[in-house]
């Protein structure tokens, strides 16, 4: 049975093309506001991290399994009082939320955690944002979403702004250290993996953004116990946290990570797979900025102009595809007038 049009996009019968227009146009602006509360909630991740690592002596290991758990225990929660139809999916789609919950949320953890212990902060977050290059090419194939040059320009120019709110300004210093540029390249693959996959699911229609999110989260939770488990072993399971120390982990999993997620997830309903990964990149600013209120740490020139360099990227990338949306917009008007 053939898909309905909802389903692959086009304009409903119930709707006349002027109402198709201005409902699409709503629901682009709507997929940049989920983004951007996603890429904002995100930014504050460093922050957490840093007190339950410094503070509190967790391993990134068990940051990453207890932010998993606790997500996906909230997620189970909320979805069996409102409606726990949501829970249940079919058993073909279990091998896509296992690949899609065991790289794009437990593997990218594990390699991110990976890249800032042999990178440190600054190295780990230029490289991890060498997604969108991934992201572009992977929806070139998956979604016929095509890069023109200027928008590839606006992604040079956006790795060039990442790699300078880093502080890398000799990129020879990757190379000292081939594991860290290979876990580095890794974490910017999985994040790739996970926006790509996230798109699949979305453009499916089949499951709430909730249902999604719980699945893959569980996954990655099953995942990352198994490795927690042969790493660190079962007496390293339940980290030593006092009140702070668990309303932090608390906090990071419901902030960050399941309110990030979830409007991450929401926002890959309306907008193409490649800016969404592309206004992500908005992230190392808005932590540079977060952390100059919050920990009073100062950044130099060369950062400022990365700052700008990548608010520049991500204007020119949503600018272009604004426009084609808008050129898309005046086709499907003049199709409709000569039907």
């Amino acid at each position: 049975m053939g898909k309905t049009l909802d389903q692959i996009g086009l304009p409903s019968p119930e709707l006349s093309l002027v109402e198709q227009t201005s409902l699409d146009k709503r629901n682009f602006r709507k997929g940049l506001i989920f983004i951007g509360v996603a890429t904002f909630a995100w930014s504050t991740t460093s922050i957490f991290i840093d007190r339950l690592l410094t503070d509190h002596h967790m391993s990134a290991l068990q940051i990453s399994l207890w932010r998993s758990l606790l997500v996906t225990i909230a997620l189970g929660l909320f979805l069996l009082l409102r409606d726990r139809s949501q829970l249940t999916i079919s058993r073909k789609e279990i091998p896509f939320y296992f690949i899609y919950g065991l790289i794009g949320i437990g593997a990218f953890n594990l390699v991110w955690n990976m890249s800032v212990e042999i990178n440190k902060a600054a190295v780990a977050t230029a490289l991890i944002y060498c997604s969108p290059v991934f992201v572009a090419i992977g929806a070139r194939f998956l979604f016929g979403e095509k890069l023109k040059a200027v928008q590839i320009m606006a992604i040079v120019i956006n790795l060039i702004g990442c790699g300078l709110v880093a502080g890398i300004t000799d990129p020879t210093v990757l190379l000292n250290s081939p594991a860290g540029l290979l876990m580095g390249l890794a974490s910017g693959l999985c994040f790739a993996a996970s926006t790509l996959f996230g798109k699949i699911a979305t453009e499916a229609r089949r499951r709430s953004s909730g249902t999604i999110l719980f699945y893959t989260f569980f996954f990655a939770t099953l995942g990352v116990l198994v490795w927690s488990l042969i790493v660190e072993g079962p007496s390293r399971m339940v980290p030593s946290l006092d009140g702070t120390g668990w309303a932090l982990l608390i906090g990071l999993s419901v902030g960050p990570t399941l309110g990030g997620y979830g409007f991450f997830t929401a926002g890959l309903r309306h907008l193409p797979a490649a800016l969404v990964s592309f206004l992500t990149t908005l992230e190392p600013p808005i932590t540079a900025i977060l952390a100059f209120f919050i920990l009073n740490q100062v950044m130099n020139g060369l950062q400022w102009l990365g700052t700008g360099l990548i608010v520049s990227g991500v204007l020119l990338m949503q600018g272009i595809t604004a426009r084609r949306k808008r050129l898309n917009f005046k086709i499907a008007n003049k199709s409709g007038t000569k039907l």
